[in-house]
């Protein structure tokens, strides 16, 4: 008798390290900028002064590889594309801390 789910491929942790993670924005000067979310986005391979925060345009919804949080933004006046990654929570606030470490404490 089979257990459910014992078909499923266990991945070695160095192999999952070492996988890559599949680009779908292409640079190249030849074709002009165009957004084929979620297939592909073509950009510009060099941004211009307009390419700041506040002229970015998220794409598409944020998604999550091995914890990294990103997105792809595209600025609304050169087409510019570029694989944004979130920044890291560092963890729980010290008052969480604490609450946990008294909670633990409670239950022994």
């Amino acid at each position: 008798m089979r257990r459910i789910g014992s078909n499923i491929r266990k991945q070695n942790p160095d192999d999952k390290a070492r996988r890559v993670i599949r680009n779908i924005i292409r640079y190249t000067e030849e074709e002009p900028p165009r957004n084929e979310y979620p297939k592909r986005i073509v950009s510009p391979p060099n941004p211009s002064l307009c390419c700041t925060d506040e002229n970015r345009v998220m794409v598409g919804n944020v998604r999550e590889v091995d914890g990294f949080k990103f997105c792809y933004k595209i600025c609304d006046t050169c087409g510019h594309a570029v694989k944004y990654y979130f920044p890291a929570v560092e963890g729980p606030s010290p008052a969480v801390k604490s609450y946990r470490q008294w909670k633990r404490y409670m239950v022994q």
